[in-house]
């Protein structure tokens, strides 16, 4: 009777438990992305989401604990990986060896240690090695999509439109700002390029078209350099 006890008494709490650690593990994520638009200084806001989203990381490996530990690993790292992903690309909440790392100068600079934007961004906005490597990645992206669909597989084929548009913009940029290709950031423009041979070249065709159809602006000796932003005293 005792044993039987103990079955029904598991089983009814069991769910439960179960729901309250989803539970938690969504209100931890929750306090994580709020982080963002706390009254709080950067550094602490930083302390915020990094807390709440591992602290989502932990209760969600252990809701599918019973699956096993690669599951509960799995799930933790794709937590770690979203919570990252979202950090670089909408925060300055990525900071190591004391660089803000980060798509945005914009976010970088809501963090006081971070240094003026180097003259090769795009715009003052994007660093170039953030564009590239934003680049390479849905090269990456869209040249597997096309290469498991098939290569000359129109849908696959117009994938590469996802990549080719901004690629035309940086390349009118390069040009026009007086940059080599791809502003020397030679890793990345070759994944760009390996990653383009799925569909057909043509999103690396038209990088090549906006850069070379574009007249480079000469620099006006007459306008004073004005920064983006002072540096910090």
């Amino acid at each position: 009777m005792s044993n039987l006890a103990d079955v029904l008494l598991t089983s009814t709490t069991s769910p439960l438990r179960s729901h309250a650690v989803f539970a938690a593990g969504l209100f931890a994520g929750a306090v994580g992305v709020a982080a963002v638009a706390l009254p709080l200084s950067t550094r602490h806001k930083r302390w915020v989401f990094w807390s709440g989203w591992c602290g989502a990381a932990i209760l969600f490996a252990f809701y599918v604990s019973d699956r096993g530990v690669t599951i509960s690993a799995l799930t933790a790292s794709a937590c770690v990986l979203a919570a990252a992903l979202y950090a670089f690309y909408f925060t300055p909440f990525i900071k190591l060896g004391g660089r803000v790392w980060t798509f945005w100068i914009s976010d970088a600079r809501e963090d006081p240690d971070v240094p003026p934007p180097p003259s090769d961004s795009y715009v003052e906005r994007v660093t170039a090695s953030s564009m590239w490597w934003t680049l390479a990645g849905l090269g990456l992206a869209t040249g597997g999509f096309a290469l498991s669909i098939g290569w000359l597989v129109p849908v696959g084929i117009m994938g590469g439109a996802l990549l080719a548009a901004p690629l035309a913009a940086v390349g009118h940029l390069d040009r026009k700002d007086g940059y080599p290709i791809a502003r020397g950031r030679h890793i990345a423009f070759s994944i760009v390029v390996l990653s383009s041979i799925p569909t057909l070249l043509w999103p690396l065709l038209v990088y090549v078209l906006a850069y070379f159809m574009t007249s480079p602006t000469l620099p006006d000796d007459d306008v004073a350099e004005r920064p983006f932003i002072d540096r910090d005293a």
